[in-house]
């Protein structure tokens, strides 16, 4: 062979290889790109209209930056009402969504928006995930795909972690698009519920939807580990960055339930105040609220509530910038919390197995007997004795290593953390719930068990549990039935 055809021949197996090697890569990114959006119909949708509302802002601004608390508890349109109605020409650009996609994220995106006399407040929520410096690009890949131009408004490191969650991202895209039914967003946790101005106003929110007024699985605790010296590193980096182009970072605080509250939350003020570069510009004890102004957690605020939060933020903003006039808004009363009862028929085949206490005209199940506790299969009933069943103790269950199948009926709204630990043996949980707002769930479902145990849903609500709020960190594990 002589010189010319090796050369020929080097050339075209390199073209080859190159070729083979990158078909794959390219399929991939095509497919992503190309594929309609699957996920505008869920919470995740509403990031596309509150991005191209950041983008679009002219004038000054306040960026509000945060989790979901920010949707649930600030009235954008009202807060703009309220400082032009004090001399303040700014428009309030609501940017905080899912507590899943992390601060940073948010943040990062908002920074790119920033313009000499813009204020960007921070809000994170009272946890340790949202004060933290937690990126997640599997699930800021969901909020993108509805709007992927803002990939490049990205600092080099979320890239690069973009990149990487990248195939995950198409492979569920693709399964969404193979079923022909996209991702669905469920009650509040859609982005039909966010108004034209990016405000959680579409849905009716009326009054606390709690059992007991908070959500027992999710305490808050003001502790100073929160106060972790690579938040504040970045918080303090974040805020010389906003000065850079022009802006100011101010913190203020979430609100929270005051039932849920654990720990010194004014000790926990000072240690924030002192440890910032940056104005803390609200009382932490103006944000701790009663159980009536609260929804579906103790981060999110009803409709009323919505209200009061927004005006008292309107104060820090005004008090801040040293505007001295008065805030004339009417408040809300607090709506009162109905009492809602079980009703309707279900499945009494396993009451003999369980024991019982009356509390308040419904029967708590508060363990097993000898005989249920040789079980494998049971179902926890819906009455007794024609008294109606509401809630089961956490540890009806524990330690029981022969449980193999567990269902759970919709007389039932809170899955207690920690309920089926010791539970080794469990590989089912059904659920007859249709909306997953019908019942509550924290982190520790599955503390306990063992790996291979899932939650099965009926088939029609897969999507509603996966993309819903609380549900949907247990995507991984939910299944139809």
């Amino acid at each position: 062979m002589n010189k010319s055809k090796r050369i020929r021949t080097i050339i075209l197996s390199v073209l080859t290889v190159f070729v083979c090697c990158i078909t794959p890569f390219l399929t991939i990114f095509l497919t992503g790109v190309l594929l309609p959006a699957q996920y505008t119909e869920t919470w995740y949708g509403a990031f596309a209209p509150m991005y191209e509302k950041l983008t679009s802002a002219q004038g000054k601004k306040i960026i509000i930056v945060g989790n979901s608390n920010i949707p649930f508890g600030v009235d954008s349109a009202l807060a703009e009402e309220l400082l032009r109605a004090g001399g303040l020409d700014y428009t309030v650009c609501n940017f905080g969504l899912y507590g899943s996609l992390g601060t940073k994220m948010m943040a990062e995106l908002a920074l790119s928006e920033v313009d000499e006399g813009d204020i960007v407040v921070l809000i994170p929520e009272t946890a340790a995930q949202p004060m933290s410096t937690y990126f997640s690009a599997q699930e800021a890949w969901y909020a993108l795909d509805g709007d992927m131009s803002a990939f490049f408004a990205f600092g080099g490191d979320e890239q690069g972690a973009l990149a990487g969650a990248y195939a995950g991202y198409v492979s569920e895209k693709l399964k969404y698009a193979d079923s022909g039914q996209p991702a669905q967003g469920s009650g509040v946790y859609a982005s039909a519920s966010f108004d034209a101005n990016c405000d959680l106003k579409n849905y009716s929110r009326p009054q606390n939807a709690m059992p007991e007024g908070y959500d027992a699985n999710n305490p808050v605790a003001f502790e100073s580990s929160l106060v972790s010296a690579s938040f504040v590193s970045y918080v303090n980096d974040y805020a010389g960055r906003v000065a850079h182009r022009g802006g100011q970072a101010w913190y203020s605080f979430c609100p929270v339930n005051e039932l849920a509250v654990q720990g010194d939350a004014q000790a926990f003020y000072a240690l924030l105040a002192d440890s910032l570069d940056i104005p803390v510009i609200s009382d932490v004890g103006d944000y701790i609220m009663e159980k009536e102004w609260f929804y579906d957690s103790n981060f999110h605020l009803n409709s009323s509530g919505m209200t009061v939060r927004t005006v008292q933020l309107v104060n820090d903003v005004k008090n801040q910038l040293g505007n001295t006039t008065k805030t004339e808004c009417e408040l809300p009363n607090k709506p009162a919390i109905p009492q809602e009862g079980v009703e309707g028929e279900g499945d009494n085949s396993c009451a003999q197995y369980f024991t019982y206490e009356l509390n308040d005209g419904y029967y708590t199940v508060t363990g097993l007997t000898e005989e249920g506790k040789s079980q494998t299969e049971l179902v926890l009933p819906y009455q007794v004795d024609g008294i109606y069943i509401d809630a089961f103790n956490a540890d009806v269950f524990a330690g029981n290593t022969v449980i193999e199948s567990i269902t759970i009926q919709d007389n039932i709204s809170v899955l207690s953390d920690g309920s089926f630990d010791g539970c080794t043996s469990l590989r089912e949980i059904y659920l007859a719930h249709d909306d997953p707002a019908d019942i509550s769930v924290g982190y520790g479902l599955f503390n306990g068990t063992s790996a291979w145990c899932n939650v099965y849903v009926p088939e029609s609500a897969v999507s509603l549990f996966t993309n819903n709020y609380f549900w949907g960190r247990y995507a991984e594990r939910l299944r139809s039935y």
